[in-house]
């Protein structure tokens, strides 16, 4: 699936790439649903950190704070693998950055 048109409020959005059976264990286990996890991306203070796995903290359009965990393809594609609400300590490092 492509990225979703009329969402985000900073940086333009890459394409994402959704499996149903991911989409479905995101909001089943975390309450997170694929746009939100989306809506992340275009948050201007979001937070990333690349390793072995590509992380991020980010912001929500409607104020919800998560962890990510994803891939980007060469292709600049997207596929998000884990989101779920940040824990407080993740909480405090995302507001001392976006400032």
């Amino acid at each position: 699936m492509g990225a979703r048109e009329g969402r985000g409020k900073g940086r333009p959005l890459p394409e994402f790439e959704w499996e149903e059976e991911n989409e479905d264990k995101l909001l089943r286990n975390h309450n997170v649903t694929a746009l939100e996890a989306e809506q992340c991306f275009a948050n201007p203070h979001t937070k990333r950190r690349s390793g072995d796995d590509l992380l991020m903290l980010g912001m929500t359009d409607g104020g919800r704070m998560l962890f990510l965990v994803y891939e980007q393809k060469q292709t600049g594609v997207v596929r998000v693998y884990s989101a779920r609400e940040m824990t407080d300590e993740e909480r405090r490092t995302y507001r001392r950055h976006a400032r």
